[in-house]
């Protein structure tokens, strides 16, 4: 099992039907592939985890650095799991107020950190997203 998360920008910022287009599409695509994960939009940002075989997240991952909707795009993590975090997800979504990140900066994933911090940063993230925004979060 194989896990990709990275940060990107996008080139403007996304209105809900944009968003929900491009989520009907991955989700589509996901399953097809058998990825799952996780989407975050925050103002203009996107945070994502895409998880499943290491090529299909990998070919996933390579058309998505080839979409010119977003830029900047950082990886956060490229590495191997042992088991999924988001198995039934073929991509989760949520959307995160700008002033809750501000108020929150240890959870903040547009805020780069040190390795170990990021490490930390993955973990505790995932952690509180699923703690937390479950009931938030638009499942498919």
């Amino acid at each position: 099992m194989h896990r990709i998360i990275y940060l990107s920008s996008g080139i403007k910022i996304f209105s809900d039907e944009e968003i929900n287009d491009l989520l009907k599409v991955s989700r589509n695509n996901n399953q097809k592939n058998g990825i799952t994960g996780l989407l975050l939009y925050s103002d203009g940002n996107f945070m994502q985890i895409l998880e499943g075989e290491k090529e299909a997240v990998e070919i996933t991952y390579k058309k998505i650095v080839n979409d010119n909707r977003h830029r900047n795009i950082i990886v956060v993590a490229n590495e191997s799991v042992k088991k999924r975090n988001f198995s039934e997800w073929k991509m989760g979504y949520s959307v995160v107020d700008p002033e809750f990140l501000k108020k929150h900066p240890e959870i903040n994933p547009f805020e780069l950190k040190t390795s170990s911090e990021i490490d930390l940063l993955i973990t505790t993230f995932i952690d509180t997203f699923l703690n937390s925004f479950r009931n938030k979060v638009l499942y498919h």
